[in-house]
């Protein structure tokens, strides 16, 4: 692990890197130096030419019977996701164009030195910025308002695929996804490759948690209860006090591919 990030490091800090070099891609290129931004966008066709090209095997390797009700559920995540994604990649490609040269630390690391302190400085200031960033707009997202007109699009699924990760109201992607995204990097010098590194796991790691399977922070159960585990990794859960606690909801929750199991299970026992 350590000489891949001594690898990484070295790549963001050679500033003749062109990744033109060795990436073709049609009608759009890269910077000639990554310490500035991941993409080169210059004209409005090359801004709708990016949301074209910055666009799961999770869904059906899920223990989930795949019953027709379930198969409905992932298809429409599917088409809400699609929909969402739509105007989340036009902000995104947006930020990237308009914003992000505007930021007091565009191209900071074209004169300073990138290493591992820096990128875990960098690592902490994300989760933390992002997760107190996905709290505030979550809770908000639960009041009545906003849960009628919002948020609440996004709870219809009690038991969500990994599909449910985008399957939200345009508004709230965009809140949420985006703003959140880039927020931190106006407040401490991010590389940008790094930077999208973290955005990266991160939408994987929200895909795993609403996967069910691999849930550290207990989003599903958030789903389940809507009233706890508001934050993306807990943090602003454990602070705050709103994290799951058996005490207060003492019914469990079971995933219903589990129930059977459980059930057979405790069935076992009475016999024996």
């Amino acid at each position: 692990m350590m000489k891949l990030l001594l690898l990484m490091t070295s790549i963001m800090n050679s500033y003749c890197f062109n990744p033109n070099d060795y990436v073709t891609i049609p009608f759009l290129r890269f910077p000639d130096s990554l310490s500035y931004n991941v993409l080169e966008i210059n004209s409005i066709f090359e801004y709708l030419i990016a949301s074209v090209y910055i666009g799961q095997i999770l869904v059906w390797s899920h223990p989930a019977p795949k019953t027709p009700d379930r198969i409905a559920q992932t298809k429409e995540e599917m088409r809400r996701g699609v929909k969402a994604l739509f105007y989340v990649i036009l902000l995104t490609t947006g930020i990237i164009w308009k914003i992000q040269p505007l930021n007091p630390y565009y191209g900071y690391y074209e004169t300073h030195e990138f290493g591992f302190k820096e990128f875990f400085v960098s690592l902490i200031i994300y989760m933390v910025t992002f997760d107190v960033w996905f709290y505030t707009s979550h809770i908000i997202g639960h009041m009545p308002f906003f849960w009628k007109h919002f948020h609440g699009e996004h709870h219809e699924f009690v038991e969500p695929g990994a599909y449910a990760q985008d399957a939200v109201h345009p508004v709230e992607a965009l809140i949420q996804g985006p703003i959140g995204h880039f927020l931190p990097t106006f407040i401490y010098p991010f590389h940008p490759v790094c930077h999208h590194i973290f955005g990266l796991l991160t939408s994987v790691y929200a895909q795993f948690a609403h996967d069910g399977r691999w849930d550290p922070a207990g989003h599903t159960l958030h789903h389940y209860y809507y009233s706890c585990n508001f934050s993306i990794w807990g943090l602003c859960d454990f602070i705050f006090g709103t994290g799951y606690n058996q005490q207060k909801y003492p019914i469990p929750y079971i995933p219903t591919w589990l129930r059977s199991k459980v059930n057979s299970k405790n069935q076992d026992k009475k016999i024996m």
